[in-house]
């Protein structure tokens, strides 16, 4: 693995000079990348996909542990640097706009996020889950505790209960922030989250996270007032008579109410 001063060398002699918008924060933690490696359950028959591989420090253990890598790069002068280091599926490209199709088997992903877009890329992963086994992600750690939250906690909301709908997601360790340079301003965490449940497809998809997003949109509200006012009923009255078939208690607060329980009161409107 690339000491701190062959990381600050390479990144002189390329030009580079580390971008926040592209999360541009360079492993250099020697124990977190084994922990990392360590933690991907990537078998010999795996095609596995990394998401902006950067100056490669999981590239080369990653290419040794599946079939087939495929590295994603978007900046084009780290490209041009791992184009020259190791012999791999390199494509210099955006992963928002990465086309997943043409593959053979189920991939497994593997990046560290960049924090400011971590949303869109797992609402692109989710999108394409049809051709994915699991992600192994490095996020803010704010990030990865929205997305394991459960019920009752401050961190529960629409990200959870999206996240949790589509697949089963894990916070395997946490990382410290002097495991990157440049240092950046928060801490991470390592996340894992498998696609591979089963999905209950007479699950109005599109209703229910209607209903997830007008119910924590006023989450300081009661759940009967956040959706009352939500379009999704036609009255308070209506509101009130499907909560209570749902078994959901009208004065409870977004945030105390589960999954499931949202789950079953789209079943009820639907």
């Amino acid at each position: 693995m690339l000491k701190l001063s062959e990381v600050k060398t390479i990144l002189r002699e390329y030009n580079i000079r580390p971008s926040k918008r592209f999360g541009q924060n360079f492993l250099i933690d020697q124990n977190i990348k084994n922990k990392i490696i360590n933690s991907i359950q990537l078998k010999r028959e795996d095609i596995a996909l990394e998401i902006g591989p950067g100056l490669g420090a999981l590239t080369e253990d990653l290419n040794k542990k599946a079939r087939m890598l495929i590295a994603v790069e978007k900046d084009k002068r780290l490209y041009s640097f791992l184009l020259n280091k190791i012999d791999i599926g390199l494509i210099n490209d955006d992963i928002l706009k990465y086309e997943f199709k043409d593959i053979s088997s189920k991939l497994v992903v593997v990046g560290n996020l960049p924090y400011s877009i971590s949303s869109p890329i797992l609402n692109k992963l989710i999108d394409n889950r049809g051709s994915i086994k699991s992600l192994y992600a490095t996020v803010q750690a704010e990030f990865g505790e929205r997305i394991v939250a459960l019920p009752g906690t401050k961190d529960y909301g629409s990200l959870s209960c999206y996240a949790q709908f589509y697949g089963e997601p894990k916070i395997l360790f946490k990382i410290p922030r002097g495991a990157f340079f440049p240092v950046p301003e928060v801490d991470s965490c390592f996340l894992k989250i498998d696609f591979e449940k089963q999905l209950d497809s007479f699950i109005d998809q599109n209703l229910l996270f209607k209903i997830i997003r007008s119910s924590f949109e006023k989450r300081r509200k009661t759940i009967l007032n956040s959706l009352a006012s939500s379009g999704i009923f036609k009255s308070k009255e209506e509101t009130l008579l499907r909560l209570t078939k749902a078994q959901i208690y009208p004065t409870r607060r977004p945030e105390t109410i589960s999954l499931q329980e949202f789950i079953a009161l789209s079943r009820i409107i639907n």
